[in-house]
């Protein structure tokens, strides 16, 4: 087994700098991995025990840290759209020409979209990542309520005008016969 590598000098105070303006839990404990050990010398079990971390990533933050310095200790976020074909600045942009189209009335198409989308980002998408874009920009599926082909407006509009709703009504027909 080698032998640990020291710290340079110092290394404690400037971590007990950064242990007063570590921005979250994570990097306070990133930070105390490094200072337990510049300070105090704990063995890397001893301060995975007083961290919670594992022991393995104990390890890791010492020996990135004596690769990187400082900024091994800072955490990235996470999250976000990492494999977007397209900002949301320019997916806005390409959906207000179909927005212009629909607000005229027009039927718009998922396929006609899609087939646009894929001329831009001169690539094949999945056809999931035009649904989601469109969920993104608050689009969403509006059709017309279905009638039946042989309906006829009308015949309905007679209907209302010549039955009488509360006599056809189950619970009225008994008081409508009695009333006879």
């Amino acid at each position: 087994m080698r032998p640990k590598m020291q710290f340079q000098a110092g290394i404690a105070e400037k971590m007990e700098k950064l242990l007063q303006v570590a921005k979250n839990l994570n990097e306070y404990k990133r930070i105390q991995c490094v200072y337990f050990r510049a300070k105090f010398d704990y063995s890397a079990d001893l301060i995975a025990q007083i961290t919670g971390y594992k022991l393995q990533t104990v390890r890791n933050i010492h020996s990135s840290f004596l690769k990187q310095g400082v900024n091994a200790l800072k955490v990235n976020k996470k999250g976000g759209r990492y494999n977007s074909v397209l900002t949301f600045n320019e997916e806005k942009k390409f959906i207000q020409e179909f927005d212009d189209k629909a607000k005229k009335g027009g039927i718009i198409e998922v396929s006609k979209i899609h087939k646009a989308y894929e001329e831009k980002a001169k690539q094949k998408v999945a056809k999931s990542t035009i649904y989601r874009m469109l969920d993104r920009h608050n689009w969403r599926k509006i059709t017309p309520r279905p009638s039946h082909p042989k309906s006829s407006i009308e015949a309905m509009e007679q209907f209302k005008k010549t039955s009488n709703t509360q006599s056809d009504m189950p619970g009225n027909r008994l008081k409508n016969n009695e009333n006879l």
